[in-house]
């Protein structure tokens, strides 16, 4: 466990990257906004989630339930998505727009990226790709 890391995961740094290259610049995990995002666009006001599958319990291909301890992970997934759906709350209620990228989704990086982009420019205060 000790080996995993929370900041600059590898769908974390590539998603920065190809945001870099389409021209939006960010601040990366800034600890006064509530969920401390992987990056925050000041110019937007769009703060931006990369969850994991697997950490954040999404229910796709790419997750499952370990089979040893199985209690115990599904406390952790449940606790994670719970902590993320008041910090999302927060959010809105600080008029912080926020952007949820789930790990599996990178896997169609352009995609995800014009669903992204399109998101940031517009007024709209949630959106989960």
């Amino acid at each position: 466990m000790r080996r995993i890391r929370s900041k600059d995961t590898r769908p974390e740094v590539a998603l920065r990257k190809a945001l870099y290259k389409r021209g939006f610049r960010y601040r990366l995990h800034q600890r006064q906004i509530p969920g401390t995002p992987d990056l925050f666009v000041l110019k937007h006001q769009v703060a931006i989630f990369v969850n994991g599958c697997f950490w954040h319990g999404h229910g796709c291909a790419y997750s499952s339930v370990p089979k040893t301890n199985r209690e115990f992970w599904e406390g952790k997934f449940n606790t994670n998505s719970a902590r993320d759906m008041v910090n999302l709350c927060k959010l809105r209620n600080e008029g912080i727009r926020a952007a949820l990228v789930w790990e599996c989704s990178l896997r169609r990086m352009e995609e995800t990226l014009e669903r992204l982009e399109a998101f940031i420019k517009s007024d709209e205060m949630f959106v989960e790709v």
